[in-house]
């Protein structure tokens, strides 16, 4: 029996494992890493879902499937995070305080506020992920539930727009 089938029959898919040495399947030792890559912020799945497309580390569906769960992973953690972090800043600090005052006055009343999260954070570029969503709704004093609700919505945007992308079915401006 090769490694590639004995790696088949303990569940790692056969076609992630039609090049394995002696020793390894050499793709899928990149795959923690590579889906890892969907807990940084900045690059978040929006860069972890090309990334393991182009390693093949797992088939397109898994890939999202795991980046996308990673990457809402990212929502309570970093709400709890907020939550430990900006009061002591808040009452250490004057202008901390009048920088979260201006943020909760302006964001007061905007009736688009959970669409316009969801799209922003929907969009599969570098620094509009869960974490600046996050940062977003808790700076705009946003109901926690329905902020989640909306950063959950657009990081599965985001991550469904960066799979296809990936993948060659659909371009962005035409490239």
């Amino acid at each position: 029996m090769s490694n590639a089938t004995s790696l088949y029959f303990i569940g790692v898919p056969y076609c992630l494992c039609s090049h394995v040495n002696k020793t390894s399947c050499d793709r899928l030792s990149y795959a923690p890493l590579v889906f890892l890559i969907s807990l940084l912020p900045v690059a978040e799945l929006r860069g972890s879902i090309p990334l393991a497309l182009g390693l093949k580390v797992a088939p397109p569906l898994l890939v999202f499937l795991i980046c996308v769960g990673l990457n809402l992973l990212v929502i309570p953690i970093t709400f709890i995070g907020l939550d430990l972090l900006a009061p002591p800043l808040i009452r250490r600090s004057k202008r901390m305080a009048s920088i979260f005052a201006w943020f909760l006055k302006r964001g007061h009343g905007r009736k688009w506020g959970m669409v316009g999260l969801a799209l922003f954070v929907g969009i599969p570029l570098p620094a509009t992920g869960a974490y600046t969503g996050v940062l977003i709704a808790y700076l705009l004093g946003m109901k926690r539930g329905q902020a989640a609700l909306a950063i959950a919505t657009g990081v599965v945007m985001a991550g469904i727009l960066a799979t296809l992308a990936t993948l060659g079915i659909i371009s962005f401006l035409g490239i």
